[in-house]
This record gives structure tokens, C-alpha cells and sequence, in this order.
């Protein structure tokens, strides 16, 4: 066993700091109000103090696609197989770019399906008058 005595930590001093003998006083408030500015009115009787949380927000973000609304292809059905069915697939493609700006996903899909439809109608149509036409020239 060692032969040293043991020795209270508070009592050695650290020599590269000074010993503190009284600590400064503590923060004290200022007590009262200053002068000549009125005092807060009491509670009236009954009255409840209530410490409202803010309510926490989540924020949900959706990410839209928009469908393909065939305006191109209606516009070549249009100007080189079948007029008709080429313009009316020209009002479903623009109606489905609206429908989709106003948020309406369902209907611009719904609206850009049937444009689809139209312009491929066209094109089918377009593509049998020009046989029939080669066909009854020969």
C-alpha cells in the first residue's frame, strides 16, 4: 500500500487559476414596477389562464403528370388524312390541357384518351380513302 495521505480535492488549488472565496451574487429581478407606470389590473374572478401549443403542420406535395394529348398527331390526321375526325381530336387535346390546368386530372386523361381515339380514327380513315382512291384510279 501506498503511504500517501489522502488529500481532499476541494482543498488543492489549481496554480494557473484563482480561488474563488465568495461567488458573485445571484441575477435578482427588479422588484416592483418603475415609477409612474400603472400596475396590470387583477384577473377578474373565474378567469382561466390556458398556454396554447401551436398545432404542428405537415405539408403534402403531389406531383402531377400531364397525359399526352395527342395535338400534334390530330393536327398532321387534320391537314393530310381526315379533316373531321382530325379536328374533333383536336378539341379532346385541347380540352384535356384545360381540364388538367383546372386540376381535373381524371377528366384530362379521360379527354386526352378520346383525342387519341379520334386521331387514330382519322388516321385509319384517311388511310382507306387514300387506298380506295389509288385503287379505283388504276
Amino acid at each position: 500500500m501506498s503511504s500517501e495521505k489522502y488529500q481532499d480535492p476541494s482543498a488543492q488549488t489549481n496554480p494557473g487559476y484563482p480561488v474563488v472565496t465568495n461567488p458573485p451574487p445571484a441575477y435578482q429581478p427588479p422588484q416592483g414596477y418603475p415609477a409612474g407606470q400603472p400596475a396590470y389590473p387583477p384577473q377578474p374572478a373565474g378567469y382561466t389562464a390556458y398556454n396554447v401549443q401551436p398545432v404542428p403542420v405537415t405539408t403534402i406535395t403531389t406531383i402531377r403528370t400531364r397525359p399526352n394529348n395527342y395535338l400534334i398527331s390530330a393536327i398532321l390526321v387534320t391537314f393530310f388524312c381526315c379533316c373531321p375526325f382530325g379536328l374533333i381530336g383536336i378539341i379532346y387535346s385541347v380540352d384535356s390541357s384545360s381540364k388538367f390546368d383546372r386540376g381535373d386530372d381524371a377528366g384530362a386523361a379521360s379527354s386526352a384518351r378520346s383525342a387519341r381515339s379520334w386521331t387514330i380514327a382519322g388516321l385509319v380513315c384517311g388511310i382507306v380513302i387514300i387506298c380506295v382512291n389509288v385503287v379505283l384510279r388504276l
